[in-house]
């Protein structure tokens, strides 16, 4: 486990933790070789409860994600492994300053017939753009959580997906077995 205003990779200094689950932890993180410019760094902890399958997932999303150029889709940044007592890999993206949907439905807020169309065609755009790629990349977890609501005025929004940690190429998947992932509930029945 890491502490904040730890620095990994002689780059990125820990600001605070935005998510954690077995073997793997989110940071808000500055890039000390951009200016102190705010990004996220994914961490995965090789060994323990992560396995290889883990690790061939972890190396997908850094894959997809250099290949993406969508303003919806945070950038990729950086991808790199720290061996100290233990194996670390690391994928760092563009940080995008907002809160979830997820967040403003459990806050109780309300939108607008409006602002839901919008967020709605929004997020149909960035599945568009994902779909024509050649492979075709998907996302398989469209959910709440992985969509961030941008902007000064919140009435009418940017959305922006992210969490591609269960991300599939279809080029990947044609012909071979893969392996099931997202949330229940949201991942797509066809998996």
């Amino acid at each position: 486990m890491l502490e904040p205003q730890a620095i990994v990779n002689q780059r990125y200094q820990l600001e605070r933790q935005l998510g954690q689950n077995a073997g793997r932890e989110t940071w808000l993180a500055k890039d000390l070789q951009k200016e102190n410019e705010l990004v996220v760094v994914k961490l995965l902890a090789f060994g323990g409860n992560v396995q290889w399958e883990d690790l061939k997932l972890f190396e997908r999303e850094a894959t997809v994600l250099k290949a993406l150029d969508h303003p919806c889709i945070p950038k990729y940044r950086d991808y790199f492994s720290i061996d100290d007592r233990a194996l670390w890999f690391g994928l760092v993206q563009e940080y995008i300053q907002g809160d979830s949907l997820r967040e403003y439905i459990a806050k109780g807020h309300k939108f607008t017939e409006s602002q839901v169309k919008k967020i709605a065609i929004a997020i149909l755009e960035i599945l568009i753009y994902l779909h024509e790629l050649s492979p075709q990349v998907l996302h398989r977890d469209i959910k709440p959580n992985n969509l961030i609501l941008t902007g000064k005025e919140r009435e009418d929004p940017n959305i922006y997906l992210v969490d591609f940690g269960a991300v599939q190429d279809k080029a990947a998947a044609e012909g071979k077995s893969f392996t099931v992932v997202g949330t229940y509930g949201y991942a797509p029945m066809e998996q």
